[in-house]
């Protein structure tokens, strides 16, 4: 009879050593507030585990930028009961552990709302989703008076795992921005790109070989961008400048200037001339005050001291007089359709 109880109670603390294992919180546990009928809202608490038992955690949300990395003040977890205290947001969590998953309510000055946390898991994918998947995928961005082309080309690393990477070809020096959480299942896509302003999320439906969905940023109001993906991928567009010799020595490097922006904003504008991996002639416009950087500088001209340049995605153009290393000339700009608005603009050689 000793030796039963003895053999219960052993069972017993392996139990309990396997219930403990699977309550530790370290890592990411993410749900979502329905902020409203129409609206949710994405959060993730990463909690760390300390040497002594406790635990610290922070709060994200990929649907907003301005909720990121922000402290967690106090976390109790005691019992299977979750407690969380968050000063910044004057608000606090608290659940109960059920099933793998913390059943429990947000509560914020003017209510409570339900919030259901549930450890991240990385999206796997099917063998018939990969296969339907991989590859690359294209559709036009829905800019007025401007072509650009959203392409999104799907892999199979050494790991057996989905990766992406998203560019703009007619863009190519903003480079090729890796995807994040990559899941389609029961035909519905969804992946993220991870970005200093805000997370970007596309969400999409597939039938009949097109992929019909939405672009949206964190933060950004519904419905966002409409976009439809084909199966096929699009070459970077290269455009070569038709300059002379001495006609890009004139003008080679980078340029710098500030273009008064309505309700006069100035806006920093680097337009740089330069020669490409396969020696051609190329030209570039930058405009790191709104995190802009290569877009295609599509013709150039210049004779008798008189630049001109015109940008196709968004149109805008450029005509100046080189003296030296200045560019004294006009900015022209305005919506399809109507006449640009011509604002002065003086540019630097650096």
């Amino acid at each position: 009879m000793t030796r039963i109880v003895r053999i219960m109670l052993l069972l017993a603390t392996l139990a309990c050593g396997q219930a403990f294992a699977q309550q530790d919180l370290s890592g990411p546990w993410q749900g979502k507030l329905a902020v409203d009928a129409k609206t949710t809202l994405s959060v993730q608490f990463t909690f760390s585990k300390h040497p002594d038992g406790t635990y610290s955690a922070v709060l994200d949300s990929p649907d907003n930028a301005a909720i990121k990395n922000v402290p967690v003040n106090s976390v109790s977890f005691m019992a299977g009961t979750l407690k969380m205290t968050v000063a910044a947001l004057s608000g606090s969590y608290e659940g109960t552990l059920k099933d793998g998953k913390f059943d429990g309510h947000w509560t914020q000055p003017g209510g409570t709302l339900p919030l259901l946390l549930s450890a991240y898991q990385k999206p796997v994918l099917t063998k018939a989703a990969i296969s339907t998947l991989v590859g690359a995928w294209n559709g036009p961005i829905p800019v007025p008076g401007a072509k650009f082309t959203f392409l999104v080309r799907f892999k199979v690393n050494d790991k057996g795992e989905v990766t992406g990477t998203l560019s703009v070809p007619e863009q190519p020096e903003r480079g090729e921005p890796p995807l994040a959480d990559i899941s389609f299942t029961d035909n519905t896509l969804e992946f993220q790109v991870p970005a200093p302003g805000g997370t970007f999320k596309y969400h999409g439906t597939y039938a009949n070989g097109v992929i019909t969905g939405t672009w949206l940023q964190a933060g950004a109001p519904p419905p966002g961008m409409a976009i439809a993906l084909k199966r096929g991928d699009v070459a970077a567009t290269v455009y070569v400048l038709k300059l002379s010799g001495p006609a890009f020595a004139t003008v080679a490097g980078k340029w710098t200037g500030k273009l008064t922006a309505p309700q006069g904003r100035a806006i920093t504008i680097v337009m740089r001339f330069e020669v490409n991996g396969g020696g051609q002639y190329v030209g570039f416009i930058d405009s790191p005050d709104q995190g802009v950087k290569g877009i295609p500088i599509a013709e150039a001209s210049l004779a008798a001291g008189k630049l001109n340049t015109k940008m196709n995605a968004p149109p805008a153009q450029f005509e100046g007089t080189v003296s030296g290393k200045t560019i004294t000339g006009q900015w022209m700009q305005g919506p399809p359709g109507q006449p640009p608005m011509s604002t002065p603009l003086t540019l630097t050689r650096e």
